[in-house]
């Protein structure tokens, strides 16, 4: 599976699905997508909110007083909405590829709650990042983050298994 066939699954075509399963490079290219349009995301608005600065009052603030004025500048608003609604977005998908990620590991899908919990907190820490619940919170989000990624480094179970065929043996009626 290259990156546009993990794509077209992960957010076209199995957006909403939760059973069968979903490859190793599904999940890892849907994670680069994601990665990569947040990143792109944040460069074009990070450029778009220095625009509107006042350089030479930013100059003489200390670091956390240069924290908190950029962080509740008008400029920076913009950025965490779009951050915001990209995350919104994309919850669905990565919440179901993660499930069926799981079920090819062979796991129940109630090993997404932790997944679930934390993008859901992830979501919530995005509105008041400077707040200390949000900091400790978000290396909570980090950790079950890290933890997942090993994981899913694993190989799927060979063969069908109780949650359907492996999706990398070629199917007729595939397209790809």
């Amino acid at each position: 599976m290259n990156f546009g066939q993990a794509l077209d699954s992960a957010l076209i075509k199995n957006y909403k699905t939760f059973k069968g399963r979903a490859c190793r490079a599904e999940w890892f290219y849907f994670l680069l997508f994601s990665v990569g349009l947040t990143i792109l995301l944040s460069v074009i608005g990070g450029i778009v909110s220095v625009a509107g600065l006042d350089v030479e009052y930013l100059a003489t603030l200390s670091e956390e007083q240069a924290a908190e004025y950029l962080l509740e500048s008008p400029q920076f608003e913009y950025l965490k909405w779009i951050s915001i609604v990209v995350g919104l977005l994309l919850f669905l998908p990565s919440l179901s590829v993660t499930v069926r990620r799981l079920q090819d590991l062979d796991y129940s899908f109630y090993w997404a709650i932790p997944y679930f919990l934390t993008s859901a907190v992830a979501l919530v820490i995005s509105f008041d990042p400077l707040a200390e619940l949000a900091q400790r919170l978000g290396g909570a989000v980090n950790l079950v983050s890290i933890v997942y990624i090993l994981v899913f480094l694993r190989k799927g179970s060979y063969g069908p298994n109780r949650f359907g065929e492996n999706p990398l043996e070629k199917n007729p009626e595939d397209t790809y």
